[in-house]
């Protein structure tokens, strides 16, 4: 829902133009507020894509009665009917829109008032009783908000383009770039433009115009809670059943129609089950082609998807998705409404599914999160089986022999992929569990571009320090990283569309419960995935969706890449080879190791391609 951006500097900028550069996540209606504060210029803009109270009554700014503070703000409060009934039943409300019960509950309780707050969201507050500006982002980061402070000037807004309108120079971090290709996009609050950041999510930011500070505030953790303490396996499944029906339900509050991503697989029927007999909810699956499949060593996620669409009756969409999908035009227009980079095969489907899907739902949920919070990748079991491997004799000779293994020839792709990840980097330090779940080969991605290596494993390490229980370390990397990763192309992808994506597994609640429960409440020790949430719904779901194998959902980038034809028409080897820092001669490698099946370089070639279509976009 809605975009906003605003500053403080020394003179007035061009707020129409930031906010238009936002139309997409706003069609509906916008608003601005200007003043000057202390000599300095301030400014708020908001760009509204209605969802709650469809009437000029909910537009923004929201306004206090005195005229002294106001509040821009994107997303949905879920709980906001709850808060109105407990503090606010005195009040005067003039809309009924979550923002107005944010603005009452701040004048009430002044920002502490966040730490009642159960929504997704990202928002302004000027209160010009205390000359302070407040940015403040939810707890698990699903609503973006970028930030650029240089010399006693903020630039604030939803994407990374109404700051550039604001007149922010694009310029290349490069110090960046290295940990952009490991990861496949900027970790941490860092992205590719010098000078821009992200607030992270669960933190505030304080501008204090009296004496022009500003400073970032974190004011939630997902730390185990004591009220688990000791919870048995059967008591945690009835909670994380609990919790998401009631995530779920409060995800369902709009005045607009609603609609799921299914994939067929368990985390999105998860959130089907509860919607069944609501005919309202439209549900949209992508399906891609068996030569498609055949390549990728997958299986298909829309054949499960549509069998249960078949037999709980609901109503299904299919969107086609392939190979001719994977285009220049396809990738510059993702990158185009991502603007912070990031290099997932899952954006041009979640574009194309989120497109069909706004002809008829304008608020769409997703099952994502659940894979980070209850250990469903393969990361994770391979962690589990290094441990296993530990144990034995001749583990560093067993691993080898998977090292020996190529990665895109023969059957079983997929584990033969991770085996030989697993046998590549089994020697490594501590940080090498991080190296299981990243996606590509993390050598690889070092050699492409000749950054500051070190400073690349020192940010792993900090993550996995030696000695450290992987696991316990995988709760705070993944948090902060990949699932950040996720829900940014989330947002941007859907509201490309002018659609608002909600995620009942990030209900800060959910998370809490999968911080406290142990480790084989959520990874057996058997390598079962998931095993609290399939055992809690194992009577709602039907056994082909609890049981079957995960299927990624994305692009199909190694049916794409087998082809060098098809790599050599989208990678520019050119602009790459005219850059400082880029080494041709690994990248060539790495490409002929690919086509060979040695190796699956799919992701990091697909990284490559993204960079330089962002670096001729924003930078030349």
């Amino acid at each position: 829902m809605c975009g906003i951006t605003g500053y403080i500097t020394n003179q007035k900028l061009p707020l129409d133009e930031m906010l238009f550069s936002l139309k997409h996540r706003g069609p509906d209606a916008q608003g601005i507020y200007e003043t000057n504060i202390n000599n300095k210029y301030v400014g708020l803009g908001h760009i509204r894509l209605s969802i709650l109270d469809l009437s000029e009554k909910g537009n923004q700014p929201f306004v206090s009665v005195d005229a002294k503070i106001h509040v821009v703000f994107n997303g949905e409060i879920y709980n906001y009917l709850e808060l109105k009934e407990q503090y606010l039943k005195a009040e005067h409300f003039v809309s009924n829109t979550d923002t107005e019960v944010v603005l009452k509950l701040y004048q009430q309780k002044g920002i502490s008032f966040i730490n009642l707050l159960n929504g997704d969201f990202a928002m302004a507050i000027l209160d010009e009783n205390q000359n302070k500006l407040f940015l403040i982002r939810d707890r698990a980061g699903v609503k973006p908000l970028y930030f650029s402070y240089q010399n006693e000037t903020l630039v604030f807004g939803s994407e990374i383009k109404s700051i550039l309108k604001a007149g922010v120079k694009a310029e290349l971090a490069t110090e960046n770039l290295q940990k952009y290709f490991v990861f496949k996009y900027s970790p941490a609050n860092e992205t590719l433009f010098k000078n821009i950041n992200r607030l992270q999510p669960a933190h505030f930011a304080e501008y204090d115009l009296n004496n022009t500070t500003f400073q970032i505030k974190n004011y939630w953790q997902p730390n185990k809670q004591d009220n688990y303490k000791n919870i048995s396996y059967q008591d945690a499944q009835t909670e994380v059943k609990r919790l998401l029906h009631d995530a779920t339900e409060k995800r369902l509050i709009a005045d607009v129609p609603v609609g799921t991503f299914l994939s067929g697989g368990l985390d999105s029927s998860i959130i089907a089950s509860f919607l069944k007999g609501n005919e309202k909810i439209m549900h949209y699956c992508a399906s891609k082609e068996a030569k498609d499949l055949i390549k990728e060593g997958t299986t298909s996620d829309f054949k499960y998807a549509q069998q249960l669409a078949k037999e709980w009756n609901l109503n299904m969409t299919e969107i086609p998705i392939g190979s001719d999908n994977t285009n220049l035009e396809q990738i510059r227009n993702t990158i185009k409404f991502g603007d912070d980079l990031i290099a997932d095969g899952s954006q041009i489907p979640s574009f194309l599914i989120t497109q069909q899907a706004a002809k008829q739902s304008k608020v769409i949920l997703s099952g994502m999160g659940a894979d980070e919070l209850f250990l469903g990748y393969a990361g994770h079991q391979m962690t589990l089986i290094d441990g296993w491997l530990s144990n034995m004799p001749f583990s560093k000779s067993i691993a080898k022999s998977f090292y020996s293994l190529d990665q895109g020839n023969g059957k079983f792709k997929a584990f033969r992929r991770y085996l030989h990840k697993l046998g590549k980097y089994y020697a490594y330090p501590n940080y090498k569990y991080g190296l299981y779940t990243i996606v590509g080969d993390f050598e690889n991605s070092l050699s492409v571009f000749k950054g500051d290596t070190a400073t690349t494993t020192q940010f792993l390490s900090n993550y996995f320090p030696e000695g450290a229980d992987p696991f316990d370390c995988f709760k705070t990397f993944e948090y902060e990283n990949f699932l950040q990763k996720n829900v940014s192309y989330l947002d941007r992808m859907t509201m490309a569309n002018s659609v608002e994506g909600r995620v009942p597994f990030l209900d800060y609640r959910v998370i809490e419960l999968a911080y406290s429960i142990p480790r084989n409440y959520k990874l057996s020790n058997t390598g079962k995935t998931k095993t609290v949430l399939k055992d809690a719904f194992k009577k709602d779901l039907p056994n082909y969706v609890t049981n079957r194998r995960k299927a990624g959902f994305g692009m199909p980038l190694r049916s794409i890449f087998s082809s060098e034809q098809k790599i050599n028409e989208l990678l520019d080897k050119e602009l790459l080879n005219s850059m400082d820092g880029f080494s041709i001669v690994d990248i060539e490698k790495h490409i002929q190791n690919h086509l060979s099946g040695r190796e699956d370089n799919s992701a990091l070639i697909y990284a490559l391609i993204s960079f330089q279509e962002w670096y001729k976009m924003y930078i030349l």
